[in-house]
């Protein structure tokens, strides 16, 4: 298993706050004029230095390593996880908080629509702590039946998925390209630093066939393929901050 997240950096002034104003719905290029960085690129970097991924659905960074008490703790360990849910019940947990005036920070309608959201998130009301809590209802208890089941039956209990589990969401960014390619059939451009260089390949006979077609179909040169298909890949093959260290802005 991978180095467990350092929590300890979530505390660091900058990472907090490039935290909050992505989960108030501030935009990439906000942020980057906000702290005087010349793109969008060194946030990434700063934050992959620190031990966090983008992570493309929530639109915000998140940790590399997931906990195991993300997946074990019937109460959740909100304050490691960056998702607006988990927001909503750190600022619950504060004193004095105005759970209708929270509900209109958030965009809800009222206080039922908020604790819809929070349903839907795997989320239930807690009246003696006045806060929302993880529904420990949603997560199977680890039996001695489950454990039995490793003989050859399928087990009952997620808990036996622990570690596949925490190495599938600490990959999902890449699973979901994988699974969700791009068919809108605009392609990414990469423009890469340093002076043009000639570098000859042996390539089979079809190779050339298909980037000319391609080329001539789309209207895009043989280079630019090339290096879209190179980016892509350092991107799959875990080079992409060093790829993004010889992009050019």
């Amino acid at each position: 298993m991978s180095q467990v997240f350092d929590e300890a950096v979530l505390e660091k002034p900058k990472i907090k706050s490039i935290l909050e104003m992505l989960s108030d719905g501030r935009t990439q290029d906000e942020i980057t004029t906000h702290f005087g960085y010349a793109d969008w690129k060194s946030v990434y970097l700063y934050f992959n230095r620190n031990g966090f991924r983008w992570d493309k659905q929530q639109k915000t960074f998140v940790p590399h390593v997931i906990k195991p008490e993300l997946t074990t703790s019937p109460l959740g360990d909100v304050h490691l996880i960056q998702t607006k849910a988990a927001k909503i019940v750190r600022q619950l947990s504060k004193k004095n908080t105005n759970i209708r005036q929270l509900a209109q920070q958030h965009r809800f309608e009222d206080v039922s629509a908020m604790g819809e959201y929070m349903k839907g998130h795997g989320y239930r009301w807690n009246h003696e702590e006045n806060n929302y809590e993880v529904d420990a209802s949603l997560q199977t208890p680890v039996t001695s039946q489950s454990k039995a089941n490793s003989s050859g039956d399928i087990p009952t209990s997620l808990m036996e998925y622990e570690e596949l589990l925490q190495f599938l969401l600490v990959r999902q960014e890449q699973l979901r390209d994988l699974l969700e390619p791009n068919t809108t059939g605009t392609l990414p451009r990469y423009t890469f630093r340093g002076a043009k260089v000639t570098k000859t390949l042996g390539l089979p006979s079809s190779v050339p066939v298909l980037l000319k077609d391609f080329s001539d179909e789309f209207n895009i040169t043989q280079r630019a393929i090339m290096e879209i298909a190179l980016a892509e890949f350092f991107q799959k093959y875990g080079y992409e901050e060093q790829l993004m260290q010889v992009l050019q802005n």
